[in-house]
């Protein structure tokens, strides 16, 4: 299919999406997996066009590359893969971190090789790199200098894609009525509803949310503002299921998000097993990891001296050929490398033993959207899945729960970030809509339940989200309305500090920058007074762990960062777009735009800027240029409403930043 004959396939596909009337086919499928494939070569475009013209240094500089690495250390891992670590040569710290999962092609660092190792990035520190090998690496890695390039992954793509195809293919029974619910055709049902007794006090939409989620058939959608206790539901959803003998499947788009599943769960007394490396997984969840808990099972110790006696008749057999031709070393060679091939089978065969053993004793698999196509949960079979984190999702990786479960509760805020996406045409075609808010959309507000009280914010941090993004129906529970920052520092004389504070900078020539590498943009002079005021918090006793910055871009973010951590490496600091579902109770937000045309980019997207409203517990500190804001109503309204609430400040009677 041509440009033009894809264009109009997307646009007629789109269309119908719109059309809520319309009753949807199964070339609804097609339509996502061609916008899927529109987004895997956004990515591939992005990193072609990073990578053209730079010299290898600044490759590096840009996170493509890595340098004068060697390897220092090799193990064998489950599956018989082949773990080297590689480390600088001078042991520095990495110049740019790489995240367990990334695809990456390995070269020598001064000579040419037609085709380079090809890995996966299994476990990363600041000064270390673990690659996984599927087979036996090229002798160059271990003599001498090496370079590693990222390459594109596209297994989430191919799993996702071969999801959409058997998503198409449920045409018979129960599984054709659940496509057909799927794709709006049909109504979702739900189960008479049965009491239950709470493990832990609920509020009554909290109640009536977790009753509604274990009564439905198919899917139910939990909407969960900020604070509103949404993880207190997906728990309480989670051990009652388990109690009804029902086996639970919970997952998320992200790492963090299923560690956070995996937390609610074990804090149930459930036995919850977590599904991937265990460096992707935070440190204190590593013991309950697949990988971890299966090294102490029978079979997988026997499995593992099976592994190495193989890989010595291996290295036995290619001395063989290295030292000469003659017949006898050539027999001796081929008679080992069948017994290796034998060792390799047996312990295989043992390993998948142990793992199928570990994973039947486990009541709750934690694990990412896109590994469950993985082959370590080939037929596994759920009765019922928690998808947290739903509206971050892709509607095409969020449908791989439906493969996996017949019943799926949806938890999540389309007010909030959305799928992270490079294509923009392939975002308006409709991969920017979560299936969360295709389904809400389809079935109606019966299928969902809205949570409303909150406990996070002091009120006054709250009013302004909860009447621009949720019809002003979030109230604050007592015990969160009225507290304030000065109730947890030592002392607080002489610091200003309302619940929400916005330091105008209008006027002070503090003109958004670009950064050349990136294209993101920064601002010097508001960094200053960001930096000023994190010096006064920390001064004045507040617990560097309960202080966070965020900013929109990410250039901005590496500025602060490098001026915050000499101050204290407890404080972080991120981009807003990292920050979704974490709390603190000061956050401080530089919003970095300030230009003379009123240009705000992607501060259009009020998601983002909703995420970023919400973190604070109890004050919330913004910095921004009205002059340049205002042209938005969605600014104007936040910076009248702190001149009415009394929390505005000019930068012009701020004191300087020092």
């Amino acid at each position: 299919m041509d440009d033009t004959a894809l264009h109009a396939t997307l646009a007629e596909a789109a269309a119908q999406w719109h059309d809520s009337t319309m009753a949807r086919d199964v070339s609804f499928f097609d339509h996502l997996g061609a916008l899927m494939a529109q987004e895997r070569d956004a990515e591939k475009a992005r990193l072609s066009a990073l990578a053209q013209g730079l010299t290898l240094r600044e490759r590096e500089e840009q996170g493509l590359s890595l340098l004068d690495l060697e390897a220092i250390e090799e193990d064998v891992g489950l599956g018989g893969r082949i773990l080297i670590t590689l480390a600088r040569a001078d042991r520095r710290p990495l110049p740019s971190r790489l995240s367990n999962g990334d695809f990456v092609a390995v070269f020598p660092r001064r000579a040419e090789v037609k085709e380079p190792a090809r890995a996966l990035v299994s476990r990363a520190t600041s000064t270390r790199l673990q690659l996984a090998f599927d087979r036996a690496p090229p002798p160059y890695l271990h003599e001498g200098l090496l370079r590693l390039d990222i390459v594109p992954n596209d297994v989430t793509f191919e799993r996702t894609r071969a999801g959409l195809q058997r998503v198409k293919g449920m045409d018979k029974g129960t599984e054709r009525r659940r496509r057909e619910v799927l794709l709006g055709n049909e109504p979702p049902r739900f189960d008479t509803a049965r009491d239950f007794t709470p493990t832990r006090p609920l509020n009554p939409e909290q109640q009536d949310a977790v009753t509604r989620a274990l009564a439905a058939e198919d899917f139910f959608l939990v909407h969960g503002p900020p604070g509103t206790g949404k993880s207190t539901v997906l728990a309480e959803v989670a051990a009652h299921a388990v109690a009804r003998g029902e086996r639970l499947l919970c997952t998320a788009a992200s790492n963090a998000a299923v560690d956070h599943l995996l937390d609610l769960c074990l804090g149930q007394g459930l036995r919850a097993l977590r599904v991937g490396h265990p460096a992707r997984v935070a440190p204190r969840f590593q013991e309950h990891t697949l990988d971890i808990v299966v090294e102490e099972h029978p079979d997988r110790v026997i499995s593992r001296e099976l592994f190495d006696e193989a890989f010595g008749l291996f290295g036995y057999a290619r001395r063989q050929r290295d030292q000469g031709r003659s017949r006898e070393r050539f027999s001796n060679a081929r008679a080992s490398t069948a017994e290796a091939k034998d060792l390799m089978d047996e312990a295989r065969k043992l390993e998948k033993q142990a793992l199928r053993s570990v994973l039947a004793r486990a009541q709750v698999v934690c694990v990412t959207l896109a590994s469950l196509g993985s082959g370590i949960l080939a037929g596994e079979e759920f009765d019922r899945a928690l998808l947290d984190e739903a509206t971050q999702a892709t509607e095409p990786l969020a449908l791989l729960g439906f493969l996996r479960a017949p019943k799926v509760v949806l938890a999540g805020d389309p007010q909030q970030l959305p799928p992270t996406l490079l294509s923009q045409e392939a975002a308006r075609a409709g991969l920017g809509v979560s299936l969360f808010e295709r389904l809400l959309k389809d079935h109606g507000d019966g299928v969902k339940r809205m949570l409303r009280e909150q406990y996070r914010m002091n009120a006054r941090i709250m009013a302004f989200p909860s009447h621009e993004m949720y019809d002003g129906e979030l109230r604050a529970h007592p015990s969160v309305a009225d507290r304030t920052l000065a109730d947890v520092l030592p002392s607080s004389e002489g610091l200003d500090l309302p619940p929400v504070l916005f330091l105008d900078t209008a006027g002070k020539g503090f003109d958004e920058e670009v950064e050349p590498t990136t294209n993101s943009l920064f601002s010097p002079g508001e960094s200053d007074l960001v930096l000023a005021r994190v010096k006064a918090l920390l001064a004045a006793g507040l617990a560097p762990r309960e202080l966070a910055v965020i900013t929109p871009y990410g250039a901005q973010a590496r500025r602060l960062r490098e001026a915050v951590e000499p101050l204290s490496p407890e404080v972080e600091v991120d981009t807003v777009d990292a920050f979704q579902g974490r709390e603190k109770d000061a956050i401080l937000v530089s919003l970095v735009r300030s230009n003379g045309e009123g240009q705000i980019g992607f501060l259009n997207d009020l998601r983002r800027m909703n995420v970023a409203l919400t973190r604070a517990r109890r004050h919330l500190f913004v910095v921004g240029d009205s002059a340049t804001l205002s042209g938005h109503p969605f600014y104007a309204r936040f910076i009248e409403g702190t001149q009415t609430d009394g929390g505005y400040r000019s930068a012009w009677e701020w004191p300087d930043a020092v």
